[in-house]
C-alpha cells in the first residue's frame, strides 16, 4: 500500500535566538525520533515524503526517507540559492551542504509565480498538502514542532490548519524540538 508523508517543522535555531524552539544539538535527538516514526510506519520504497527542504524536520525526514529507498518530493517555495539564504544556511553548520546533496537525489520542484515576501511559505505549505492528498486521500505528517505559533506566516501551525487534522491523529505525529 503506497503510504504519502509530509514532513515539517521549525527551522533549527540560529545562535541568536533569544528563545531556543529547536537548538542545533537537538538535532540528534530529533533526527532518531523521525526514524522511529519511520520504523512504526514501514517507511519504505512504497512511500513517498513530501517536504519544503529548510534546515532541520525537512532535511532530516528527506534524508531518513531517502535512506529508506523512498521517493522525496522537496517543494521548494523560492529558487534554490535564495531559498538557502532565507532557510537553510546556518554558519559553523552543515545544512547547506546537506539541502545541496538532497536536490541531487530528490525530486526537485519549485513553487511556480510565488507570491512577494514570507506570503510565500503559506502558499508552499497549500501546495505541498494538495499534492500529498492528489498522490493519497489521508497523508500522514511528520511535525517538529513546540505546539506555538510560529514567528510568521506560512510556518508549522500553519501546516497543521491546512492539513487539517488534530494533534491526536493517528496520521499525524508531533517531535517536539524543545529541550
Amino acid at each position: 500500500m503506497h503510504q504519502v508523508i509530509v514532513a515539517s517543522g521549525h527551522l533549527v535555531d540560529a545562535p541568536d535566538r533569544p528563545v531556543p524552539r529547536f537548538p542545533q544539538e537537538r538535532v540528534p535527538w530529533v533526527t532518531g525520533q523521525i526514524e522511529a516514526v519511520f520504523d512504526e510506519w514501514q517507511v519504505g520504497p512504497s512511500t513517498t515524503l513530501i517536504c519544503g527542504g529548510a534546515r532541520g524536520a525537512d532535511i532530516i525526514a528527506a534524508e531518513a526517507a531517502l535512506a529508506r529507498g523512498a521517493h522525496v518530493v522537496v517543494c521548494l517555495a523560492l529558487p534554490p540559492d535564495r531559498f538557502v539564504e532565507q532557510s537553510v544556511d546556518l554558519p559553523g553548520t552543515d545544512w547547506a551542504a546537506r539541502f545541496r546533496r538532497l536536490l541531487e537525489v530528490a525530486d526537485v520542484r519549485e513553487l511556480r509565480d510565488p507570491p512577494a515576501g514570507d506570503e510565500v511559505f503559506t502558499r508552499t505549505n497549500e501546495w505541498m498538502v494538495d499534492l500529498a492528498r492528489s498522490l493519497h486521500p489521508e497523508p500522514r505528517a511528520v511535525l517538529v514542532w513546540n505546539g506555538q505559533a510560529g514567528d510568521g506566516v506560512g510556518g508549522t501551525a500553519h501546516m497543521v490548519h491546512r492539513l487539517g487534522y488534530d494533534r491526536d491523529d493517528p496520521r499525524v505525529r508531533v517531535i517536539d524540538p524543545t529541550p
